[in-house]
Parts: structure tokens; C-alpha cells; sequence
């Protein structure tokens, strides 16, 4: 049976600030045991010892031990907005006495204020089984003597329910840290209520002597450390995530301090790409290798690695060069844990350009979400960055003619082959109907030009002997075939570094005036 405990904010916000300093968006489950905490030690259900003193008595420490052993599986909440967007200061007297000169002067302090968020319903941690009735009893009871959740500013009842509210996001325990679309939550593992407990003695060990007690020339705040044993990190789910609209789903990024010239992009990623290999090691999955049994349809997209200059990862929050590991849609779960398990301690990257150390720092990204929103009043365009390179050249003498254009064209519409529902096939025939399906979707190439032919094998991985290197640059106008925010490139070398497809916003009346010019 589905449990629950709900927290019903009295004034609708909620006011908390995590390690950092910033905002804390929500009540986390560690902060809702650290509450439960605090209620045993000083609430209803404390024991008294023989120097006065309160404790929390055994049922209480069995319920909050149940607690740290069965993390919520699942988190409803509903929607909320912050109070204040903008950085509002008090100052307030915080004990900071400082002696200046002969005077004695008692300081102000800084302190943010009106930085919580309100709430439009309650917020609950939901258990998919209940606990056993001793254990209910005694959180039922312990929930009742909390008075805040967060800062003394968020009254808050907790309540215990057995009419469990939607899930809004779940705990997936077996999740990988690199898992995109995670919301990384604290949790309270075994030994946070003992852990607690005892930096709380060593906090109040003896009360100072008068003498000890005497201010000093300055006194400042002296907090005691925050208590960090006992608490673990846990991966929660969107309760129903919406699926894939891109041809990848997923973007994991490795930081890298390096510098790599655009033309080194290939060379770089097909080194990154023979190292996982490696790490994998015998069975490597398809999805990694790009090499798959007879018999065995290849999808139109595989695992596709790309190296991206800082300059477009600000919105990210990520100041360096970046490689990106493209997560196909729909790729298989022991396919995926090959990969994240061929991550986990990677080190060093040697390429026939250099070495480079990755700092072991990942960001994990929905690829659907990956670039900043396009502004309003403005339309969407691609540009590839910096080239890309046509999968075939038909001969010249073909009726009507093969055009670079079509060319273009020819590489979104492999990109969505799968998305588009079309059989894979060869020979002209089969490109022109690519095409004409790509044109009646909407795509549309605004500007290309092919690429000079000097650094042309610099930007491809590998191509038939009979088949001539044609790179090219373009702008395509893709409808709504890719997402707004979707990372996705095209081309020949599309899984090795080559084709990325980065936004262009254009203004929408430029944007009709070039959709008209053509046609």
C-alpha cells in the first residue's frame, strides 16, 4: 500500500538555502529526516536523563533508522515560483562585536531574505510500501512536533497519509550519475541519526567557565561544522518523462582543458571513440562500435561524439572546451550501462595530436533541452559547425541533375531516417525520395557551399575509395523536424566529430522573407 508524509506549508512558502548559499528549491528528503530529528530529540516522544537533558527514545531512533534505510521512492510536487527573483539584503545584528579604536561596536551583518519559493499545494515523499505499523505510529507521532521545515520562517504540518499523492518524481536506485534528466536529491542514509547525534554532544560538551565566556577584542559568529556523514546523493526520475523528439536523447559532457583546432575535431573524437572501445573491451555493444551482425538493421543513429568549444556552453555553466557523447533515442539499457561503466575512471586521452586529462567532472544533459530557448518573436535556423560531409555523390551525368543542395538535404534526412519511418536503401533512387521526403517535412537548405578541398580528408573518419570527399557548409531551416533545443548533427562523420548543428536565430520577418525566396 502506497505511503506517505505530506507537508502543508501554513504561509504556502518555503524558505531554505543549501551548502552553497543559493535557494533551495524544494525540501529535500535528508532536510525532512533532519526535522524528524530534532522532533525526537526535543519533542513529545523524548526521554529526559538524569541531568535533564532530552533524548530520543528507541522508537523513535528505530523509525528514523527505517527512515534512512527506505529513501522516498517517490517525490510529488506541485507547482511552485520564487518569492523575490531579485537579491534583497537585511541587516541585522548577529553577534559581530568588533573593538574600534576605544569603542566597542556592535556590527550589522548581510543576510538574504525573500529568497524562497511559494507553493500551490502541498508537497509529499511518497513509499511505494508502508512501514510497519509500530514505525507509522511513531512518524505519525514525530511529525506532529514539527514546526518548520527549513528556516523558522516556513511553519509547515506534516502529516502521515495513506492516500499518496501523484508521484512527480521517482527514485531510481539503479540510475547511473551521467543518467540525463536526473534531479540529483539528498537523501539520509544508515548512520545520518547517529552521525547527528554525536556531532550534537561534541557541540555542547561544557558550558564555558565566566572567564572563558569574556568577549574578546572582536567577536564573530562562530557556527558549529555542519554534520555531512550520513547523507547520500539519489537519482529522481520525472514520474512520466516525455519521450525523445530528436534523433538523440541524451548529451553527456567531459570538461577538457584543451584547445583543439576545428579541423582536429575528427581526429580528436576518433580517439575518444577507440579509447571507450577499449575500455569496454570483448562485446563492446553496436552502439558503440557502429559495427553491427549481418542481418541486423542499422539505425540511422548510433552513439555520436563531438567536441564543443566553450563558447557554447556558457548557458551551461561550463567554462571549458567540452567532448559530448550523443545518446541515441531509444538505446538499450545494458547498451547504455557498457558506456557509463567505460567512463568511470577515465583519466587520459591520447591522440596522435597530444594527451589530454579530463578532471573526472560529467555533466549529463537532455539533448532535447541542450541549447538556450529561441527568443521571442525569432526563428530557428541550423548552421553546420563547421562543416559537413555528404554521405554519397552520385554521378554527374544523373538525370535531373545531383545537386549540392541535394547533397544537404540528402544528410538531415539520414539523420531522421528512423524518425521519418523510412526503409533503409542505396542508389539514386532511393537518396531522391530522402530528399523529397525531407522536403515535404518542411527542411529546407537557406545557403550552402562546398568546402575547399585542401583540408577536406581532415573532417571525415573513413569513406569508399570511390567515393570523392565533399565537405560543405550550410544553414538549414528545418521546421519542426529537429526541436528548438535539440543537439544533433548530420553528414558522413556525424558520430566522430563532424556536422554540428548549431543555432542561428533570425528575426521572423527575415526568416519569412528567406522561406519565400525559397519557395
Amino acid at each position: 500500500m502506497m505511503w506517505a508524509i505530506v507537508a502543508r506549508f501554513l504561509l504556502g512558502t518555503y524558505t531554505g538555502h543549501r551548502d552553497d548559499g543559493a535557494p533551495d528549491p524544494f525540501p529535500d528528503p535528508a532536510r525532512l529526516h533532519a526535522a524528524l530529528v530534532h522532533a525526537a530529540c526535543q519533542g513529545s516522544t523524548a526521554l529526559a536523563d538524569s541531568g535533564g537533558s532530552l533524548r530520543p527514545s528507541p522508537e523513535s531512533l528505530a523509525a528514523l533508522r527505517w527512515f534512512e534505510s527506505n529513501p522516498p521512492t517517490g517525490i510529488h510536487l506541485p507547482e511552485s515560483v520564487p518569492i523575490n527573483g531579485e537579491r534583497v539584503i537585511a541587516y541585522r545584528h548577529e553577534g559581530v562585536v568588533r573593538k574600534e579604536g576605544a569603542a566597542w561596536t556592535d556590527k550589522k551583518t548581510q543576510r538574504r531574505v525573500a529568497d524562497g519559493y511559494a507553493f500551490n499545494g502541498e508537497i509529499a515523499w511518497v513509499w511505494e510500501q508502508e512501514p510497519p505499523a509500530d514505525v507509522r505510529d511513531t512518524l505519525d507521532a514525530l511529525c506532529a512536533d514539527v514546526s518548520c521545515l527549513g528556516e523558522a520562517a516556513s511553519p509547515v504540518v506534516l502529516e502521515v497519509s495513506s492516500a499518496a499523492p501523484e508521484q512527480t518524481l521517482r527514485l531510481r536506485p539503479e540510475a547511473s550519475r551521467f543518467a540525463a534528466g536526473a534531479t540529483a536529491v539528498r537523501v539520509a542514509e544508515p548512520g545520518r541519526v547517529d552521525a547527528l547525534l554525536t556531532g550534537h554532544q561534541k557541540a555542547n560538551v561544557k558550558r564555558p567557565t565566566t572567564a572563558q565566556d569574556r568577549p574578546a577584542s572582536s567577536e564573530l559568529p562562530a557556527p558549529h561544522p555542519v554534520v555531512t556523514t550520513g547523507l547520500a546523493s539519489a537519482q529522481y526520475f520525472p514520474a512520466d518523462p516525455a519521450p525523445a523528439a530528436g534523433p538523440w536523447q541524451e548529451v553527456i559532457l567531459l570538461p577538457v582543458d584543451l584547445d583543439v583546432d576545428f579541423r582536429d575535431r575528427v581526429l580528436w573524437c576518433t580517439a575518444l571513440h577507440r579509447a571507450l572501445v577499449s575500455r569496454i573491451g570483448f562485446g563492446a555493444p553496436s552502439l558503440v562500435t557502429g559495427v553491427y551482425e549481418p542481418g541486423v538493421p542499422r539505425p540511422a543513429n548510433r552513439l555520436a561524439l563531438q567536441y564543443l568549444h566553450r563558447s557554447l556552453l556558457g548557458h551551461l555553466n561550463i567554462t571549458s572546451d567540452a567532448f559530448a557523447l550523443m545518446i541515441p533515442a531509444g538505446a538499450e539499457q545494458e547498451d547504455y550501462a557498457a558506456l557509463t561503466a567505460a567512463l568511470a575512471n577515465f583519466r587520459y586521452l591520447r591522440s596522435p595530436a597530444g594527451m589530454v586529462q579530463f578532471d573526472g567532472t560529467v555533466h549529463s544533459v537532455l539533448a532535447d533541452e541542450f541549447w538556450p530557448a529561441p527568443a521571442p518573436r525569432t526563428v530557428r535556423m541550423w548552421t553546420t559547425n563547421p562543416v559537413a560531409v555528404a554521405e554519397t555523390r552520385p554521378q554527374r551525368d544523373a538525370v535531373p541533375a545531383w545537386t549540392l543542395q541535394d547533397a544537404a538535404l540528402l544528410s538531415v534526412g539520414f539523420v531522421l531516417r528512423d524518425r521519418w519511418q523510412l526503409e533503409p536503401g542505396r542508389g539514386l533512387a532511393f537518396y531522391r525520395s530522402v530528399v523529397e521526403q525531407a522536403r515535404e517535412r518542411g527542411v529546407r537548405v537557406q545557403q550552402v557551399r562546398a568546402v575547399a578541398k585542401r583540408d577536406a580528408e581532415r573532417y571525415v573518419h573513413k569513406l569508399h575509395r570511390n567515393t570523392p570527399v565533399l565537405t560543405y557548409s550550410a544553414t538549414f531551416d528545418v521546421g519542426e523536424a529537429i526541436p528548438p533545443r535539440t543537439l544533433s548533427a548530420v553528414g558522413q562523420s556525424r558520430h566522430l566529430g563532424g556536422g554540428l548543428l548549431v543555432p542561428v536565430d533570425h528575426p521572423e520577418d527575415l526568416a519569412n522573407a528567406l522561406r519565400e525566396v525559397q519557395g
